[in-house]
Formats: structure tokens, C-alpha cells, sequence
């Protein structure tokens, strides 16, 4: 029997998050950098309700983690939803409050500002409203909704599963969202809500470049991966990569970022950043992160390889929280500062000049 291409292309399904995303009617957008989060063109998202705007992105050519950027009117709310991926939201701008419950059980609000960031444990119930009058509020959510979605590829699964994880989210989980949270060790903190993630404190990352710091976040048992780093005045980071899937978006400062492919060092991509603008590296996409401004450039990052969670990898954790420049094969490979191209920071420092800043990383040692 013979096979008819037309019919196959009928079949074949090539991705069911675009399906989805097609289907909900608003903008998926794609590439490895957006400028500014805050300022996105959103279409009316009818699902969403109450006049509500949204949209989607497939950063990194990858469809493992992805962003949903989603705006209420004036005194307007989403429709309540509870789905089977995990999901965290942080807030652009505006003012608000998100109520929060499982099915049976008393519902519990948690109020926020810019800057916040908040966790929807899985398959809870959320449902989110604007408490301005005059004043739009945009909200980011990350999450693995692509990888769901490509595996089950089923809807009705993942938006109306009654199953209730008791042991994620109850209402007998006291001070879920009003506790501060803890410490787990040097660099990994725990914690369900962070009222301003600005503010945040965070531990040395000598490893990951020169006066630069970083805190990684679990968030109610999420299989996401979450930091939060800070690169001072003057300073840049080691180029690293990692698997594609990771979300970076500037909080604070301004500066650039170098995307490159192993090997095609001389042919890097720049690109200017200031608050809310996000990179998606592609798999093993080399990048660094580069503070141009006066103060520390701040970021928010959504990602796999949860703090709390190990997926398996040899090493993993360790790989993790100290970058590897020795073994090319590592899972997050890092060039250190004496084996860069030198006009990388020939560059940087050029325009640390145009801008008046006169902080300087230490000489490379050249033994």
C-alpha cells in the first residue's frame, strides 16, 4: 500500500503546545531574546476571561519550559484554573492578589506588588485579580506547560484533572505562603513567596565570574529550576551553557548579553537588556551576562534542574553549583576569563568607558 504525503501531513501532529497556543487565540513568540516583557504586544485571551490579554513564548527553539505573559484590566480577574504542571508567577507590574485552594478546602489570598514572586503549587486552584482601579497589572508565568502538554498532548487531562496533591499545597500546611522560608545550604533557599525578589539576599558565586552572586530557589516541590543572580558594577560572567530551556530575565541594571555557539566565539550575537528583557539560550548555547549600568544587574531566571530535585545526572548538584572549565563534556561548562577571546573584554570595557564607570575586573593571569 502506498503512503500518501498529504494524508501524513494531516496526521502528524509537529508540536501540541503550538496547537495549543494557536488555539488560545494569542501571540507565541519565539527566537532567543525579547527586549522587554513589560511592554509586549498581548492578544485577548478569551480562556482567560474578563477581557484579559496573553501570550506565549518558545524561546531557545526548545519546548521544555516557556513563559505565558498575561495582563488584567482595572479591576478585572482571570477565571480560576488549576492544572497538571508546575507553574511560577512573578509580577511585572501592578498590584494585586491571587486566591489559592484545593477543592473542599478554605481558600487563602496572598497579596503582591511588582517584583514579587509566588508558586501555584500543582493542581491547586489559583485565581488572580488587579486591585488597581486605574491601572493594568502584567503578570509572568513560568512554567513546563510545553513538555505537558507535548506529553500528554490531551487538554481535558491537564486543565480538569480532579486528582488533589494534599502533600504540595493543604490547607492543613500551615503558613504555606506567610513563612519566610529557609536556608538549605550556601546558595539554595527554600520558600513558597518572595514579596520583592529585588531585595532578595544572595550568597558569593566566585565560580560563575567575578563579583557575582546567587541564590537558588525551591518553590513548593516544583520540578522547576529557579535563581536568582546578581552581577556588580563592573563585572561580567564566565560564558557557560547549559540544555536549552533556560528563561533569563533582567529585574535590575542594564548591560548586554553574548550568545555563541562551541566554536563560533567570533561569531556572537549582542544583545542590549534592561529590566524585563529575557534570553532563552538555545541547547548549549554559550552566553555571558555583562552589567553596563551603575549598581547590580539583577536577574530572574526559570529553568530545569530544580534545587531540590536531582534528575538522575552523575554528579549533577555539583555540576550545577560550580561550573565545570575543564571538562568540555560537562553538564554546565563555563570559559573561564584567561581562556576567552581577549576582545570580549576589550569590548566590555570600552563600554564601561562611553558610560563613566571606572570598577574594573582583576588582571587575567597570564601563567
Amino acid at each position: 500500500m502506498s503512503a500518501d504525503p498529504k494524508e501524513f501531513d494531516g496526521w502528524y501532529v509537529t508540536s501540541s503546545y503550538e496547537e495549543f497556543v494557536k488555539m488560545e487565540g494569542v501571540p507565541l513568540y519565539e527566537g532567543s531574546y525579547l527586549e522587554d516583557l513589560s511592554t509586549l504586544p498581548l492578544s485577548d485571551w478569551e480562556r482567560g476571561g474578563g477581557n484579559a490579554k496573553a501570550a506565549y513564548t518558545r524561546l531557545g527553539n526548545q519546548e521544555t519550559n516557556g513563559l505565558q505573559i498575561v495582563e488584567i484590566p482595572p479591576k478585572g480577574e482571570l477565571k480560576a484554573e488549576h492544572h497538571m504542571y508546575d507553574e511560577v508567577m512573578f509580577v511585572l507590574k501592578g498590584r494585586g492578589a491571587t486566591t489559592l485552594w484545593q477543592e473542599g478546602e478554605p481558600k487563602h489570598t496572598v497579596e503582591w506588588d511588582e517584583g514579587a514572586l509566588l508558586a501555584l503549587p500543582l493542581n491547586a486552584w489559583h485565581q488572580e485579580f488587579n486591585a488597581s482601579s486605574d491601572e493594568p497589572c502584567r503578570l509572568l508565568f513560568g512554567s513546563n506547560l510545553p513538555q505537558v502538554l507535548n506529553l500528554y498532548h490531551n487538554r481535558d487531562f491537564i486543565f480538569n484533572n480532579p486528582y488533589v496533591f494534599r502533600d504540595r499545597y493543604s490547607n492543613n500546611l500551615q503558613n504555606f505562603f506567610s513563612d519566610k522560608g529557609r536556608r538549605r545550604k550556601a546558595k539554595v533557599y527554600e520558600t513558597n513567596f518572595i514579596t520583592d525578589v529585588r531585595k532578595f539576599e544572595l550568597d558569593p558565586l566566585p565560580e560563575g565570574g567575578y563579583r557575582t552572586e546567587v541564590m537558588r530557589i525551591s518553590m513548593a516541590s516544583t520540578i522547576l529550576g529557579i535563581h536568582i543572580k546578581s552581577i556588580a558594577e563592573g563585572t561580567y560572567t564566565n560564558a557557560h551553557r547549559h540544555p536549552g530551556g533556560a528563561h533569563v530575565m533582567v529585574i535590575t541594571g542594564e548591560g548586554y548579553e553574548l550568545l555563541f555557539m562551541p566554536g563560533e566565539e567570533k561569531k556572537r550575537q549582542k544583545v542590549l537588556t534592561k529590566p524585563y528583557s529575557v534570553i532563552g539560550p538555545k541547547d548549549n548555547e554559550f552566553h555571558h551576562h555583562f552589567n553596563t549600568g551603575k549598581g547590580p544587574y539583577v536577574q530572574l531566571a526559570f529553568r530545569g534542574g530544580p534545587a531540590r530535585y536531582g534528575l538522575g545526572r552523575r554528579n549533577q548538584h555539583k555540576q550545577e553549583t560550580s561550573f565545570q572549565d575543564e571538562d568540555p563534556h560537562s553538564y554546565s561548562f563555563k570559559i573561564s576569563y584567561e581562556k576567552e577571546d581577549p576582545s570580549i573584554r576589550e569590548e566590555y570595557y570600552g563600554e564601561l568607558e562611553k558610560r563613566g564607570i571606572t570598577l574594573r575586573l582583576p588582571p587575567i593571569d597570564q601563567d
